[in-house]
């Protein structure tokens, strides 16, 4: 009976985890948004400098025929000062070389690399930052495209902020059909825009988004450029460079209009990858601890640390509430399913994302139509994302991280 007791004093404590961690997280990110939001973002006016800083935007493809037409049409009229583009084609065995040398001739300040054998998303970055002259550079994806003044947006904070070493773009989906794009379009901005402004309200950053971010370009080399040896560069990246000693901000006015998967595997698919990232970060940065002057990535690291523990503890309730069902066991463990703390939750998250959706209604001005699919957000954002952490544990922690950086472009729309 003793042993029973214990047992049960265990997983009721993990259970009120369960359903306080998402709870507190929502809550936080909320006020933090607002904050960031008033401080902030409430009544800014753009403050150009009197010379911009030249850049050059590095384009990384993998089999992007479908996508590269539009993002060169749409790069050709750019208005910026001293802007060079260079496509990196990654060894692609579709027609993107072909279309690319069809805008060479017309934009002579478009350029290409072309690399025999697929390095990687970061090995081809790698290779085209050899090349680089300008004092900023810039990652874009080869599916997204920019508002009209996301470049200005992003530039002018360096030459006020010596020791700024990225400026990250607010990603907006364009492909919002359906379930799934809509659901998307909501995540992006309640989960991502707000974790991002509460962070930088904390003051250090989880990540830069991977599809659009401006980089200091004498900061990635002192770092060493992009890690081939995780699934995620981009949250490797923005942690060596605040581990150098960087700043990391997230400007919501530079808007970069992404396309994002449109079915269940192919969300499932990032998701996984994107996991695997976490545990990757964990593995590569857990000495962050060794030095007081990285005390405030201290927060960020056990946040993330709590939310794979989370992961499990969910994972764990929901299948001993499953076996208990079947085998017409006393329940233990609280229903998975919405009760009285279902309730809790979806209120705050309704709050959640209405505060993210009037916030960012002044980049997207259709996401309050994306508000119908909150119900479905705990669902999918929570419990799905949980399951992808845990299957990819063994994989992410001990698994071999030297081919780590190898990809496949995902399937693309092949019109915006």
């Amino acid at each position: 009976m003793e042993i029973r007791a214990w047992l049960a004093t265990i997983i009721s404590t993990l259970g009120a985890f369960v359903f306080l961690y998402p709870l507190a997280m929502g809550i936080l990110w909320t006020v933090g948004g607002l904050a960031f939001w008033w401080y902030r973002e409430r009544e800014r006016r753009p403050r150009w400098p009197p010379e911009w800083p030249s850049l050059t935007i590095l384009i990384p493809c993998h089999n992007e025929a479908h996508t590269i037409d539009v993002v060169c049409t749409h790069l050709a009229p750019v208005q910026y000062p001293r802007l060079k583009v260079l496509f990196i084609d990654d060894a692609s065995v579709d027609a993107t070389t072909a279309r690319i040398r069809q805008h060479l001739a017309d934009q002579p300040w478009f350029h290409l690399l072309r690399v025999e054998k697929n390095q990687g998303k970061a090995g081809a970055l790698n290779l085209a930052l050899r090349l680089v002259q300008t004092p900023l550079v810039m990652v874009l994806d080869a599916d997204t495209l920019l508002a009209a003044e996301a470049l200005q947006w992003m530039a002018a904070p360096f030459v006020c902020q010596s020791r700024l070493g990225a400026v990250t773009a607010n990603p907006i989906p364009w492909n919002r059909r359906g379930f799934w794009g809509r659901f998307q379009t909501a995540e992006f901005a309640a989960i991502f825009g707000l974790i991002k402004r509460t962070q930088r309200v904390w003051g250090k950053v989880l990540t830069v988004s991977g599809c659009a971010t401006m980089f200091r370009t004498e900061a990635l080399r002192e770092v060493g450029g992009f890690s081939t040896a995780t699934a995620t560069e981009d949250i490797d990246i923005t942690w060596r460079l605040q581990r150098a000693g960087y700043e990391v901000w997230f400007e919501p006015e530079a808007v970069a209009y992404i396309q994002v998967p449109m079915g269940l595997a192919d969300y499932l698919k990032q998701r996984r990858r994107w996991a695997t990232g976490g545990w990757h970060l964990l593995r590569l940065h857990r000495s962050v601890f060794s030095q007081w002057r990285w005390r405030r990535l201290w927060p960020v690291y056990l946040d993330f640390v709590l939310g794979y523990f989370w992961a499990f503890c969910f994972v764990t309730m929901t299948v001993l509430w499953t076996i208990a069902v079947v085998l017409g066991e006393p329940l233990l463990v609280a229903s998975p399913f919405p009760a009285w703390h279902g309730a809790v939750l979806s209120l705050v998250c309704v709050t959640q994302m209405t505060v993210a959706a009037l916030i960012n209604n002044r980049y997207d001005p259709g996401l309050i139509d994306c508000l119908f699919w909150i119900p479905w957000y705990p669902l999918l954002f929570f419990a799905f994302s949980a399951v992808q952490v845990v299957i990819t544990a063994g994989s992410g922690l001990f698994g071999d991280l030297a081919e780590s950086g190898r990809w496949q472009s995902p399937d693309r729309e092949s019109g915006y």
